[in-house]
């Protein structure tokens, strides 16, 4: 089990940042949750394109720029509407 969380930490890593943003949320923090959890997607697009594709694990989905794209789009998306709504009341 140690050696698959070992050979997947780059989603390991973008998981806790997410999970995170997810408590942050849940602690009644809606602002800076969303945020926190915004940054968990631009991680995952940072690490898909540095890292390669054998080390990326199940950051890995489609070509490359494919998945950047994608998860930089999610990410920002997030942070936008994190930026943009009013949190609730």
């Amino acid at each position: 089990m140690r050696r698959v969380v070992a050979a997947e930490w780059p989603l390991v890593c973008v998981l806790a940042v997410c999970a995170a943003g997810v408590l942050v949320v849940l602690s009644e923090h809606f602002r800076r949750g969303t945020v926190l959890f915004a940054g968990g997607l631009v991680l995952a697009a940072g690490l898909r394109a540095l890292l390669p594709s054998e080390s990326a694990g199940l950051l890995v989905v489609r070509g490359r720029l494919v998945d950047v794209i994608t998860l930089a789009a999610l990410g920002l998306g997030v942070l936008l509407a994190a930026l943009v709504v009013p949190p609730p009341a």
